[in-house]
């Protein structure tokens, strides 16, 4: 028996994690992959591909994602690169930054809604850019 052989490589997986509704996270979320979270998660910044907020589930922290669907409570920023649904029983008290918003009726948005084209588009926190309009004007884009 070898304890120190190689392991074979795994095949790279999609990730699909799930926080139960019985489960209470402290701490700040990190994934390349999707997670589902019907319980609650309390941090500061969760980063990752795809964040599902199901139904009567809460997420407390900002969120940068690809891909973000709320069914349940979201208490921080949004910034993602891909699209965010707010389902009818979806509630976000914070700003949302995106490149596609879809708001069902019913869900609640508390904040300010920005839409971009383009996910390099956007500055970075506390950054300010140059940027063209459509009218070949100046302006500032970003927080001072």
């Amino acid at each position: 028996m070898k304890i120190f052989r190689r392991r074979k490589a795994r095949p790279a997986s999609d990730g699909y994690s799930v926080i139960d509704e019985e489960l209470t996270i402290n701490g700040d979320l990190a994934s390349k992959g999707t997670i589902r979270v019907d319980g609650r998660v309390d941090g500061s910044l969760h980063i990752v591909d795809t964040l599902i907020i199901g139904g009567g589930a809460c997420v407390v922290g900002n969120v940068q994602a690809r891909e973000v669907v709320i069914g349940g409570e979201l208490l921080g920023h949004l910034r993602v690169s891909g699209r965010v649904e707010v389902q009818p029983s979806g509630i976000v008290r914070g700003d949302i930054q995106a490149a596609a918003v879809m708001l069902a009726e019913g869900g609640v948005v508390d904040g300010r809604v920005v839409v971009h084209p383009l996910a390099d588009a956007l500055p970075l926190e506390g950054e300010r850019r140059l940027m063209l309009t459509p009218s070949r004007g100046v302006a500032a884009v970003g927080q001072g």
